[in-house]
């Protein structure tokens, strides 16, 4: 009974649908996306301004912009018509529209390339290293952007039209100008993350609106000359539609991979380290270097975690990854929120205080070196790794709150996060209201190098802190800095060493050149470690 409800509604909706393709006139469509595969010089002009502007949102980390280059991108026609090329099978109307493709792609990679040269701004931005690797919502922005695009063709709505080339623009402008970005800096690795993005969501687009076209009832039969035969056509399309799936095959793959990888880790981890009053898990992430699942994990514990959880949870996640596992467990040690009961003639009890005797200057000195002593414990506890020096106590007037000052060793300022947390600790750690001056200088020296240009063991030394960063190097960036061109196999040496000893992925070295003044004495290469989000 359920099958013949289930096939009634089938022809129904084929009923539906040869009612709706009857109104598409199918022959003026096809001579309509002929006549426009070849364009003029003002589409490539329009073409390369929206690659120029999609690059310049880009490199000042503007969304506002990047969608502006969206709205004059004409890239919508060709690859629609492609899409409906595929569906009829017209090997001829095929070839103009990928030629039109490839000159596009090619001119707009080309020149955002030699902008991104000449361009002083060459720091890898959020936009862009958010447009390095496809996910599973830029696929789906790319089909929803193929369903509507092959739907405006064929119903001839022009506000559809005007939507869906901001959608297929979405999907393809913005990776064009980071491809192009990638090859002017000269970081190949975020040029091919660009360019996969593009090409993965090209396919998705084209499969989609042929999908479309071919259920408003577009078929080889109302081309009027078939240049090949039917089979060779197919097997034409066949492989062309098997080599552009590729991308999009491998992306879903691994983007599935990556999330029950994280989903076993998050598991096995929460199973141990989320104790109700003892201890809750506050993050995690991992990466995989040279065969070994890296696992860094970080807890608020009421006490600290014992080396054989620790050791037993490593285990764990061996046992589940067949594969070597290096767990780092960060712990942050908090207060319980229970409050020891005590009873009520312990709390009205009175006692007796005696006034406290004048104190000598030598208490008073030996009370301030311990405040200073818990400063800089408390200080450098928070700060880690990221030394902390000079440590000074100010008292002010009566009423003020006290000034600790202290010397920061990094790169990027203190937030305002950061300086509230800090000074809440402070506080509760001295038992006084305090106001924190934090004071900023560099992280590592001036880097020194042998006459062989290799590093000198000092500033490998030096260097070794990028072991220590919070959370892995992925969340920041390296800035090699050199006043002189001529330091260029200096800096060479420096980067061989931070990617193959330190393990820092290329697309995150980024090289800058700093002006000196005429009278300095001192010259030198500098590396500075930022985060992402940090503007220098």
């Amino acid at each position: 009974m359920k099958n013949t409800y289930i096939y009634a509604y089938i022809r129904k909706f084929k009923v539906y649908i040869t009612d709706k393709t009857q109104m598409v006139n199918h022959q003026e469509i096809i001579r309509e996306v002929i006549s426009g595969v070849d364009h003029s010089w003002i589409y490539y002009l329009m073409l390369l301004m929206a690659g120029l502007i999609a690059l310049l949102g880009l490199l000042t980390n503007s969304v506002a912009v990047v969608i502006g280059a969206m709205l004059i991108s004409p890239l919508m026609g060709p690859i629609i018509s492609s899409g409906l090329a595929v569906t009829i099978g017209d090997l001829p109307l095929a070839r103009r529209a990928f030629r039109t493709i490839t000159i596009s792609v090619g001119l707009t990679i080309l020149l955002t390339a030699l902008i991104t040269l000449l361009s002083p701004l060459k720091e890898p931005t959020a936009e862009i290293l958010s447009r390095v690797r496809p996910n599973i919502y830029d696929l789906f922005v790319a089909m929803f952007s193929g369903i509507v695009g092959a739907v405006a063709l064929c119903t001839k709505r022009n506000y559809l039209i005007t939507a869906t080339g901001v959608a297929v623009a979405t999907a393809v402008i913005p990776p064009l100008s980071v491809t192009g970005y990638g090859l002017g800096t000269g970081q190949m690795l975020l040029a091919m993350g660009g360019f996969l993005l593009f090409f993965t969501n090209f396919v998705a687009i084209v499969l989609t609106s042929n999908l479309v076209f071919f259920i408003m009832g577009f078929r080889s039969s109302q081309v009027e000359t078939h240049q090949y035969s039917r089979r060779t056509r197919l097997l034409i399309i066949t492989g062309l539609l098997s080599l552009i799936s590729i991308p999009l095959i491998y992306t879903l793959v691994v983007d599935i991979k990556k999330v029950n990888t994280k989903k076993r880790i998050e598991l096995i981890l929460k199973k141990e380290l989320n104790v109700e009053q003892k201890s809750r898990m506050t993050g995690y992430s991992y990466v995989v270097q040279q065969g070994k699942f890296v696992v860094k994990a970080s807890v608020n514990t009421t006490t600290l975690i014992e080396k054989q959880t620790v050791d037993a949870l490593e285990t764990a996640l061996k046992q589940s990854f067949k594969s070597p596992v290096d767990l780092q467990l960060e712990q942050v040690l908090v207060a319980s929120e229970k409050i020891p009961e005590q009873t009520t003639a312990t709390l009205l009890q009175t006692v007796s205080v005696p006034l406290p005797s004048p104190e000598s200057s030598v208490q008073i000195s030996t009370k301030v070196e311990r405040l200073v002593t818990r400063a800089g414990r408390e200080l450098k506890q928070s700060l880690l790794p990221f030394p902390v020096s000079d440590i000074r106590l100010t008292f002010p007037e009566a009423g003020k709150p006290l000034e600790v000052a202290a010397t920061l060793q990094r790169d990027y300022p203190i937030s305002d996060d950061e300086r509230l947390l800090l000074s809440r600790q402070l506080e509760q750690t001295l038992e006084l209201p305090i106001r924190l001056v934090i004071t900023e200088v560099a992280l590592l020296p001036p880097l020194q190098f042998n006459k062989d240009r290799t590093l000198l063991p000092e500033s490998i030394k030096a260097l070794a802190i990028i072991r220590q960063l919070p959370d892995g190097p992925a969340g920041f960036r390296f800035l090699v800095e050199s006043p002189f061109r001529k330091n260029s196999k200096e800096i060479a040496v420096l980067k061989k060493h931070l990617i193959r000893e330190l393990g820092i992925p290329e697309s995150l070295i980024v090289q800058n050149r700093y002006s000196i003044n005429k009278t300095a004495t001192t010259a030198g290469i500098r590396l500075k470690i930022v985060r992402h989000k940090e503007k220098q």
